[in-house]
């Protein structure tokens, strides 16, 4: 330790306190900026989202064929319109 003649100044039961306790004090204060300065904490702390997916809903296949060529695969890709999307929900993600 290079900085162990600070112990003939400071008394070790003094100085370790000080020490441990500033280290715990910036923590708590950088742990509370942060959570703070968040927009997503609130959510947090209501709670789940609730989910909008159920077990009857199908999901049509994107890739319709998946064919294998010499140079790697081949994928068809068709687009089925769905009557619950419009295209502003998927500009927005």
């Amino acid at each position: 330790m290079n900085q162990g003649r600070i112990w003939c100044v400071v008394n070790p039961t003094v100085g370790l306190p000080l020490l441990i306790g500033s280290v715990a004090v910036t923590s708590l204060v950088v742990h509370a900026e942060i959570l703070s300065n968040t927009t997503w904490m609130s959510s947090y702390w209501q709670g789940a989202a609730a989910k909008t997916a159920s077990a009857d809903t199908t999901i049509a296949p994107v890739a319709s064929n998946v064919t294998k060529t010499g140079d790697g695969y081949v994928i068809t890709v068709k687009v089925t319109p769905d009557a619950t999307l419009d295209g502003s929900k998927l500009a927005a993600k």
